[in-house]
């Protein structure tokens, strides 16, 4: 019964994902809006070319999904939200309704932490948190795009900062984060999305802005040095509870 409840919440997401790389919504698909705005964060079209494959992931999440674990009603309510939070922010972004969108994003983004904390630190298997650390770092790369879609499109000044300067500020904040992923977790797949969409932003700017091109290439060589230096060497405690 478990199972069948993920697999319908999966489907609503899975159809909402097809029907968004179409016109039907609102007579543009969502890439298309996406670019409407010039946001230097924006990565280039095939970067999202990785939704297609979180949910083939989250397909065999859901195989492997084990109901007899004492915390599987958590993950599952958790991943109902997730889903139908993401699902949801289909339709509102096409319509215009970003301000929605956007809130969306975050109670899905924080649905998928809590759901991404539920696995022991450093658990990085394909059927549990590997599936779920995907979704969860492109969701949180789609919070942040949603985010400068939203100043952009309400035009607020960046507090005087220079949009390469803004730019470089949140790539630099999401390399951290995929540095502290990479430390206290040995997870390689924030890395692994961060540098994909690294890339996608460079192509999407086609390097014509200098600063924003060699601090991107910059941060990419750090992200991959982490991934490195914290890959893991020893086995992990199954009992040991993750920390942030």
């Amino acid at each position: 019964m478990k199972k069948l409840i993920l697999a319908i919440v999966f489907l609503v997401l899975a159809t909402a994902l097809t029907i968004s790389n179409s016109t039907l919504l609102n007579g543009m698909t969502t890439i298309e809006i996406a670019h409407k705005l010039p946001i230097l964060l924006m990565p280039a079209d095939f970067t999202f070319l990785i939704r297609p494959l979180i949910i083939l992931f989250l397909a065999y999440w859901i195989i492997q999904f084990d109901s007899s674990d004492s915390v599987s009603t958590k993950r599952i309510l958790l991943f109902i939200t997730a889903c139908l939070a993401n699902a949801v922010w289909f339709p509102l972004w096409n319509y215009g309704y970003f301000g929605w969108a956007f809130l969306l994003t975050a109670i899905g983004l924080l649905s998928l932490y809590v759901l991404y904390r539920t696995y022991p630190s450093k658990q990085n298997e394909w059927g549990q948190r590997i599936p779920i650390s995907l979704l969860f770092s492109w969701t949180l790369i789609d919070f942040v795009m949603n985010a400068n879609y939203l100043l952009v499109l309400d035009e607020w000044n960046r507090l005087g900062i220079s949009s390469v300067l803004w730019t470089i500020i949140n790539l630099t904040i999401l390399t951290a984060i995929a540095l502290h992923f990479s430390y206290h977790h040995r997870d390689r797949i924030f890395t692994a999305v961060f540098t994909w969409v690294f890339l996608g932003i460079l192509v999407n700017i086609r390097f014509e802005e200098l600063f924003v091109t060699l601090s991107t290439l910059f941060l990419i060589v750090i992200m991959i040095i982490g991934l490195y230096m914290f890959a893991p060497s020893t086995p992990y405690d199954k009992t040991e509870e993750t920390s942030f």
